[in-house]
């Protein structure tokens, strides 16, 4: 192993080029995360209100936090995410198609949700929707990242849809927020370099 490729501090902040990556400015999985972080905050911000202005500070608090500390992971203090693999066409096919699912399930969703007397239960419909449209992407982006984020925060919305059926009160905005959180978290674990190549190796 050579010096370059060794564990060293050095060796974890090399990034770019070196690193077979383009420049931060320009590289789509570090200004594609921007999208995870402000959706995130969209949660957290939409839903927590509902849960008190205790838990809303909280929430509030960790989401600023979080993406201010994604943010500098991702462009102050980088790490190489690995070599970026370019999407093919039907990947591209794929992401617009997951884009389109999505917000078709949320709108079929929620009219069935309003039909039903328990319009409440949208929050939770949402993350969801978010989640299940995320998973795809860990094969069209070859990111398995997606595949936990999106399994989680899917299992969040299912969990928040069936506590909520079951009279839980305020379960869909609780795991919503909670959604936003797990979201913020998962983008911050990727830009520290989580789920870089060499890392997920060495975890092996």
């Amino acid at each position: 192993m050579s010096p370059a490729e060794g564990p060293g501090p050095g060796a974890a902040r090399r990034h770019g080029r070196a690193a077979g990556e383009p420049p931060l400015l320009v590289d789509p999985r570090r200004w594609g995360s921007l999208i995870g972080l402000a959706g995130g905050a969209v949660f957290v911000g939409s839903y927590s209100a509902a849960l008190g202005p205790v838990v809303a500070a909280v929430a509030g608090t960790a989401t600023v936090a979080g993406v201010v500390a994604a943010l500098i992971a991702h462009y102050v203090r980088p790490v190489p995410l690995g070599p970026l693999a370019r999407p093919s066409p039907l990947a591209l096919a794929v992401y617009g198609g997951c884009v389109v699912g999505e917000l078709v399930l949320i709108a079929a969703g929620s009219r069935a949700l309003d039909a039903a007397g328990r319009g409440e239960l949208r929050p939770a419909l949402i993350a969801l929707a978010v989640g299940l449209h995320f998973v795809p992407f860990a094969w069209a982006f070859r990111e398995r990242m997606f595949l936990h984020l999106g399994g989680v925060v899917a299992a969040l919305g299912a969990l928040g849809l069936a506590a909520g059926a079951l009279g839980v009160p305020r379960a869909a905005d609780a795991v919503a927020v909670l959604a936003g959180l797990v979201m913020i978290a998962f983008v911050l674990s990727y830009a520290r370099g989580r789920y870089a190549p060499a890392r997920a190796a060495d975890d092996r």
